[in-house]
């Protein structure tokens, strides 16, 4: 059975996109069938960072009904990874019809042999984002150290759960670039759910994301990438123990 998980967050900038590559990635080099979807309609970042930002039939062909779901199938670089793209153009993203997402994620999961579908959503709790949120079965929150980002990324675990979502748990990204870091335990205090991730500071991370790669492949004994390999692990745990 194909898990649909959606990366969320409550504000842009907490590095949502870059922890949905790099979890799809790992589990692609676990041996997991992966499809990531970009589904920040308005402001796509996955594309750009997974090489498809030249795709010319994306996911906006398909919430207009332009195209069918086999047209805007990539494959990309990496092992047993596949992607479907967003546009990055306004002609698109006014004639997409971001209520139809759901349904299309779930004909995704039906029509082909995936495992994983990582789907990498539009920060906040708007139109956009909660269509993202509603495609999915089940979530990870990624925050920031900080507080307001903690609180404003809480808010939307809360409603993933009303909406009937299985909240994995939360990602705590960039953690140690300030002394002032909101520290793991207090973060998970605030969030009310379970801490998935530390996800610490490194450079490689930037590096990797410059260069166009996740940094699992960039630099994958790095730090950033041990972490992000670590939570790959924790996920498929998840699965198992959900299903036992």
């Amino acid at each position: 059975m194909t898990r649909i998980i959606a990366v969320l967050s409550g504000k842009g900038g907490t590095g949502k996109t870059i922890t949905a590559l790099n979890l799809s990635v790992a589990l692609g080099k676990m041996g997991y069938q992966v499809c990531a979807v970009d589904a920040d309609l308005t402001m796509p970042n996955l594309s750009l960072i997974i090489g498809t930002e030249d795709a010319t039939v994306t996911l906006h062909d398909v919430l207009s009904g332009e195209a069918e779901l086999k047209d805007v199938l990539y494959s990309t670089a990496y092992e047993n990874l596949y992607t479907i793209p967003a546009a990055i153009d306004w002609d698109h993203v006014v004639k997409a019809d971001p209520r139809k997402l759901p349904t299309v994620v779930r004909r995704l999961a039906e029509s082909f042999d995936f495992d994983f579908i990582i789907v990498d959503s539009p920060a906040g709790m708007q139109m956009d984002a909660v269509n993202a949120m509603l495609s999915a079965s089940e979530t990870i929150l990624v925050t920031n150290p900080e507080i307001s980002c903690i609180t404003d990324t809480m808010k939307v675990g809360i409603v993933a759960r009303k909406a009937g979502l299985k909240v994995l748990g939360f990602v705590l990204n960039r953690y140690g670039r300030s002394k002032n870091d909101i520290p793991p335990e207090a973060a998970e205090e605030v969030m009310e759910v379970k801490l998935l991730q530390v996800v610490p500071e490194d450079s490689a991370i930037r590096e990797a994301t410059l260069h166009g790669q996740p940094v699992v492949e960039y630099k994958p004994y790095s730090k950033g990438a041990k972490a992000f390999l670590a939570l790959a692990r924790k996920v498929v745990e998840s699965g198992s123990a959900r299903d036992s």
